[in-house]
């Protein structure tokens, strides 16, 4: 509904009216507006939004990923055991395997990696089998369901291949018969057991209950 507007009081006087009822001023039709007092004019248009389309903010990229936090409680029996015994045939590749002694000369020294080069295969393997444990302690990654292998078996393949080698290498001393066995052998294939025990065990006793 159309209404006019007193130039000098701004009051609202209904359409055709001549005269403002409140002060007396002459009213025209040009003074009309097409909404009436009651009436709200049209909202403003507001500006693009940016909210949107906006980048986030730098530190929320990094927040989406996926952390790392480390948990003991959440590593087993069998994980410790194969984790401690691999990490400890880490170490004693590098420790003194074999020993052979010249009179009042001394004693001559050699590690598992110089005296065997295959055992180079046990050091790669062992720290294959430490960065996956590692990264499954932290969160970070764990075997694919569609993977070929379940995770017991892979641990029990990698194990397995560096118990026999350490036992063919403790076995088979470089040098022939004057040489002598040193304490980082003995190390290594306590360390190789104790790692692949706690897998293959469960094997034994499955293949002794069919």
């Amino acid at each position: 509904m159309a209404s006019i507007t007193c130039p000098n009081c701004q009051n609202v006087a209904g359409e055709g009216t001549t005269t403002c009822p409140n002060c007396g001023s002459a009213l025209t039709s040009s003074q009309a507006t097409a909404y009436g007092a009651s009436t709200p004019p049209p909202p403003a248009a507001s500006g693009p939004s940016y909210a949107a389309s906006a980048p986030p903010p730098p530190g929320a990229a990094a927040h989406s990923r996926p952390q790392a936090k480390f948990d003991l409680a959440s590593i087993g029996h069998v994980e410790r055991l194969v984790g401690g015994g691999t990490l400890v045939l880490f170490i004693s590749l590098f420790l003194p395997w074999f020993s052979v002694h010249f009179g009042g000369l001394g004693t001559y020294t050699a590690d598992g990696l110089s005296s065997h080069g295959y055992l180079y295969i046990t050091l790669i393997v062992a720290i294959g089998i430490l960065v996956f444990l590692g990264a499954e302690a932290l969160g970070l990654w764990h075997l694919p369901e569609t993977s070929p292998l379940a995770r017991e078996h892979l641990l029990l393949v990698a194990t397995g291949i560096n118990f026999v080698l350490v036992l063919i290498g403790f076995l088979f001393k470089p040098g022939g018969s004057g040489v002598g066995w040193s304490w980082g052998a003995f190390v290594a294939l306590v360390a190789s057991i104790v790692a692949v025990f706690p897998l293959v065990w469960p094997v034994v006793q499955a293949r002794r209950g069919k």
